[in-house]
Order: structure tokens, then C-alpha cells, then sequence
């Protein structure tokens, strides 16, 4: 069987006085896909934000491939070395791409692995030109982002997040910022990456994706994980009112 990559527990958020995330635990398998779903403003994306400190949690645990996160400790040299490392065990895609614009696209996926990892620059070239590849992109190395529609500069993103060679991948409605006929190219290059193995967790509104693609689905709803299962079972079979509301309207 295999063994939990993240371990999440008692995770608790709150933005000031709004009382986001309410104790939530969950484990993800090394080489599972899980989808998150639910309304706006349940959780969703602070959840995936907290888990690499982009957000800071008031209480819980955190445990990514091994490594606890240092949560609610003063950020001293050695706790933000722990943090880097675990963001580069753990890769992020974002809604909005966050491609530096006055950088080529080769620039923009060689400088993690450069400046954080140490990798020499002619490695760190051979291993994105080898990714845009992957992405279906070779052409567009030399190219800006704002030369980009929207799912090629997403495809970018993904190829810059894999570059850091992670062992896991984050993605925070990785389409919801693109027009419709672009969608399906960035879905694309995820389900590719379920198929490899790459353990991914996903906040999403596309169902479809979440059918075919992923091994287990979690209805987040106010801060807490009302329900998961397999998504068949959450699709067809939901045991919350709340879940069952929610499904009728994104169906």
C-alpha cells in the first residue's frame, strides 16, 4: 500500500476574525490525485496555501514527504532553509501564472532550479528545453509571456513548477483565469502528469477532470471536509445535503 506524502492535521486558519479552514485533516498517498471542491470562500485555496507557508496557520500539523512544516515558529535562518526546502519537494501552479514578463520563457523556468537549486545554468537550460517539450511549447522558448494566450503561459507555469523536480504538485484552479477553448490543453498536460505518477492535489471547478483523473474527490464546506471518496461515489452517491446542492449547480 502506499504511504501518505502529505499528512495534514487540525489545520486551522482564520483572517482575523473570519474562521477559514476548521480543523481539517487529511492524508494524500505518494501517487494520488485529489481533487478539492466546494463554494467560494470554503477553504480551497488557503488550504493549498497553508500547506507551503505561503499562508501561515494558527495551529495544526503539517508533514510534506517526511519534513514537518514549521508552523507558528519565528522565521529564523534555519526554519526559512526547512520552508524553501519544502517548497522545492512541493511544486505550485496558480490561477494567475506568476511568469516574470520581462523574462524569456527559458529564463522564467531555468531560474528556480538556478538560483535555489544551485544547478548549473547548462544543466538548468537542458532540463527546461526537455520540459517545454513535455508541454508542447519547444517553440516558444525565446518567447515573452505577453506574447502567450493564457493556456500557453499556464503550460509554461507547469513546466516551470516541474523543473524543481517535486515530488508532489499543487494546482489552485489552474484553469479558471482562461477562456473556454483553451482549457482543455492545460487539462491536458495535468492528466499526462496523473499518469506518471506525480502526486497532485487540485482545486478545481472542472468535474470532468475530476471524474476521469482523479482517485478521490474532497467537499470542502466552510472550513471543514464535509465529505471525500472516490468520485464516483461523490458524484453519484453524496451523503450531505450540502454536497448534493453544490453538485446540482456545477453539473
Amino acid at each position: 500500500m502506499a504511504e501518505p506524502i502529505i499528512v495534514i492535521k487540525d489545520l486551522v486558519k482564520y483572517f482575523h476574525h473570519l474562521h477559514v479552514l476548521r480543523g481539517v485533516t487529511t492524508e494524500v498517498l505518494r501517487g494520488e490525485v485529489v481533487v478539492i471542491i466546494g463554494r467560494s470562500g470554503s477553504g480551497k485555496s488557503t488550504l493549498l496555501w497553508c500547506l507551503n507557508l505561503l499562508e501561515e496557520p494558527q495551529a495544526g500539523r503539517v508533514e510534506i514527504d517526511g519534513i514537518e512544516l514549521p508552523i507558528g515558529k519565528k522565521r529564523t535562518a534555519e526554519v526559512r532553509k526547512k520552508i524553501i526546502e519544502i517548497r522545492t519537494r512541493m511544486g505550485m501552479v496558480f490561477q494567475e501564472f506568476n511568469l516574470f514578463p520581462h523574462r524569456s520563457i527559458i529564463e522564467n523556468i531555468i531560474e528556480g532550479p538556478v538560483i535555489v537549486k544551485g544547478v548549473d545554468q547548462k544543466s538548468a537550460i537542458a532540463k527546461g528545453e526537455e520540459l517545454l517539450q513535455w508541454v508542447g511549447l519547444s517553440e516558444k522558448r525565446d518567447s515573452y509571456p505577453d506574447q502567450l494566450s493564457g493556456g500557453q503561459k499556464q503550460r509554461v507555469a507547469i513546466a516551470r513548477a516541474l523543473a524543481m523536480e517535486p515530488k508532489s504538485m499543487l494546482f489552485d484552479e489552474p484553469t479558471s483565469a482562461l477562456d473556454t477553448e483553451l482549457i482543455g490543453e492545460v487539462l491536458g498536460v495535468m492528466k499526462r502528469l496523473a499518469e506518471e505518477g506525480m502526486t497532485m492535489i487540485v482545486v478545481t471547478h472542472e468535474m470532468g477532470f475530476a471524474r476521469e483523473v482523479s482517485d478521490r474527490i474532497i467537499f470542502l464546506d466552510e472550513g471543514t471536509i464535509l465529505e471525500e471518496g472516490t468520485p464516483e461515489k461523490i458524484m453519484k452517491d453524496p451523503q450531505h445535503e450540502s454536497t448534493r446542492v453544490f453538485l446540482d449547480h456545477i453539473l
